[in-house]
């Protein structure tokens, strides 16, 4: 593999980036902070370019169940830190605080489909409830909508039994509804939940530019997604979560400050460009 392919991968994310931290820097935001998205998308696109050369094994079919229940206890883990305000979507090192929602899902969403493959549908089932009962109880409506989205996808395609299907469905609807009913009254940030204003302000031609850039980063996933499952459910994902911030104060992803997404956008397009 051309490790020149594997960095166009990711340099499809960079004008979302540096289209945000250009209004951060114009809105007098500290150094400290736009510079965090830059540094993890070089160490990011160095790491992953390495790995993608490296590894050349495919594991689409490997679909185990405790790995992806590690995965979902990670979730767990956060309310083991103190929180903010009643919200737990955080993990805390030092003066450094990970959303790791952003990072996990992108994550579980890929196990979840392999378990899919394997016939573990009921696995899938239980586990997707389960994780959305985690995010509804920190709440994080936004992260649940937008996993509830994706996953949706695969349960689409996977569950065989129309009934299940239905109730599936019923039920997922019910919990999303009942998530934008604890809305948490944690005030929006102005360089990560509302970085596309600061863009706007920036002029008509930055906030055209802006919106082209969130939709290049999204690109390889529907591009792929034509005729794969999880690549499409991988967009929606992305997708949703920047759709919930016009209804709610939820990060707008790769644009507004956050380490924590860009992990998870480069997890996801690191394990399809591996396995495209």
């Amino acid at each position: 593999m051309n490790i020149y392919k594997n960095i166009i991968s990711y340099l499809l994310m960079l004008p979302a980036i540096l289209i945000g931290t250009f209004a951060m820097v114009s809105n007098g935001v500290a150094s400290s902070i736009w510079i965090q998205n830059i540094i993890i998308w070089i160490l990011g696109t160095v790491l992953g370019s390495l790995y993608l050369v490296r590894n050349k094994e495919k594991n689409i079919s490997k679909g185990n169940l405790l790995p992806t229940v590690v995965i979902i206890a990670l979730l767990v883990f956060s309310f083991l830190f103190s929180g903010l305000e009643g919200v737990h979507r955080w993990i805390t090192f030092g003066p450094i605080n990970i959303y790791i929602a952003s990072i996990i899902l992108p994550l579980l969403i890929i196990q979840l489909w392999k378990l899919a493959l394997n016939n573990g549908e009921r696995y899938v089932i239980g586990l997707f409830f389960i994780t959305l009962l985690i995010l509804l109880f920190q709440p994080d409506a936004g992260q649940l909508t937008a996993f509830a989205c994706a996953t949706a996808v695969i349960l689409w395609k996977k569950i065989s039994n129309w009934k299940i299907k239905f109730l599936s469905f019923i039920l997922t609807a019910a919990i999303v509804i009942i998530s934008w009913g604890f809305l948490d009254d944690l005030a929006p940030v102005p360089y990560v939940e509302d970085i596309i204003f600061l863009v706007e302000a920036l002029g008509n031609v930055w906030f055209v530019l802006g919106i082209l850039s969130l939709i290049l980063f999204l690109s390889p996933f529907f591009f792929f997604g034509k005729n794969n499952i999880i690549s499409f459910s991988l967009g929606v994902y992305f997708l949703m979560t920047m759709i919930v911030t016009i209804f709610g104060n939820f990060p707008l992803p790769i644009m507004g400050y956050g380490i924590s997404p860009v992990i998870g956008y480069f997890i996801a397009i690191s394990w399809l460009r591996k396995n495209k």
